[in-house]
């Protein structure tokens, strides 16, 4: 394995190619516990968990698992067409290094969204066949009958799908919103991830879904703390939930 050097160093955690981070040390914007060095070639004995880029203290990793808590209107594609992409939300240097989203959730919806740079995190949280399941809460437009509870839990037909979806778990919330009023909210609990399922399914019961937070994937939770549009790395435990 080539010796860790500092350029080499920079380059993996997404500060350009290996001439670019270079010049970022040769204009003195590189700094180690304190120390600013000058040498981009310089070999380090160990990976150092953070270092010192244009006074920014970075982590060093370059395997990266997120969880980011997407605002509406934010789109999750690196091609945004109508709205803010939601890897704005990041630093830049994570899109160097091939960051991707896991899943989706459209436009008009908010909540919990994975990210992460490695293939077989992202295949196995998609994949069908893990069973990973997704929480959702949602307002609706019309009142939530035991009717079409009954019937989304049996499994309703969905346009251009060729076999039933239902809902695993339906529950009710009252929650307080922020301009203080109280409303009944609907929290829904799937399998799978297509298009614009939950709207759908609602719709299918004669039921208009208002707002949608996704709050949960598989063992993972929304985590509380983070505002709309915050994130955080996963920790060592969680991506192992996962994996």
């Amino acid at each position: 394995m080539p010796a860790l050097t500092l350029d080499r160093l920079l380059s993996s955690i997404g500060f350009g190619s290996r001439k670019e981070a270079r010049a970022l040390v040769r204009m003195g914007l590189v700094e180690l516990n304190g120390e600013v060095l000058e040498d981009p070639f310089m070999e380090l004995a160990e990976r150092p968990a953070n270092i010192t880029v244009n006074g920014e203290e970075v982590p060093t990793v370059e395997k990266l698992y997120v969880m980011l808590h997407k605002p509406v209107d934010v789109e999750c594609s690196h091609n945004a067409r109508d709205h803010q992409s939601v890897f704005a939300l990041l630093p830049d240097r994570f899109t160097a290094m091939g960051i991707q989203s896991v899943g989706r959730l459209d436009a008009d919806s908010e909540g919990l969204i994975l990210l992460s740079n490695q293939g077989d995190f992202i295949h196995k949280i998609e994949s069908p066949k893990k069973g990973f399941l997704k929480r959702y809460r949602v307002t609706l437009a019309r009142p939530f009958t035991e009717a079409q509870k009954a019937e989304l839990l049996k499994g309703v037909m969905l346009k251009d799908e060729r076999r039933p979806v239902l809902a695993r778990e339906i529950s009710e919330e009252r929650v307080v919103l922020p301009d203080g009023r109280e409303v009944d909210t609907v929290v829904i609990t799937i399998g799978e991830g297509l298009y614009h399922q939950v709207r759908r399914m609602f719709a299918a019961v004669g039921n208009h879904v208002e707002t949608l937070t996704r709050i949960s994937v598989g063992p993972l939770e929304l985590d509380a703390t983070l505002g709309k549009g915050g994130w955080r790395f996963l920790t060592d435990e969680e991506v192992a939930a996962f994996l």
